[in-house]
């Protein structure tokens, strides 16, 4: 492989790896969020059977605000797993593993 090619596969592989790092981040975002989505619908359930029901709604509130960044997060996941895809495909041919990710 020439000097310029060389680069070129460094550049990929460091740039794939940020992805990979971004990527994960944002699964441990979404992850956490669902968590903290989760618990305040739990809060919600235990408040309206005891008849709170503004405190019920105010956690409905919340866990609908937590599932809503769970979201977002998980739409960046896409997009950066389609920048990575098509990082993969022009570094590389598809019958030399460009389509890694699918």
């Amino acid at each position: 492989m020439n000097e310029q090619g060389n680069s070129m596969s460094q550049e990929n592989q460091i740039l794939e790896k940020a992805y990979a790092e971004h990527i994960g981040e944002h699964y441990r975002r979404a992850s956490d969020e669902l968590l903290h989505a989760y618990q305040r619908n739990k809060e919600a359930g235990r408040h309206h059977e005891a008849g709170a029901f503004k405190a019920a709604l105010h956690h409905a509130q919340l866990s609908k605000h937590h599932a809503f960044n769970a979201h977002e997060h998980l739409k960046e996941v896409l997009v950066m797993h389609e920048k990575m895809k098509a990082t993969q495909t022009t570094a590389l041919p598809a019958s030399l593993g460009g389509d890694l990710l699918q």
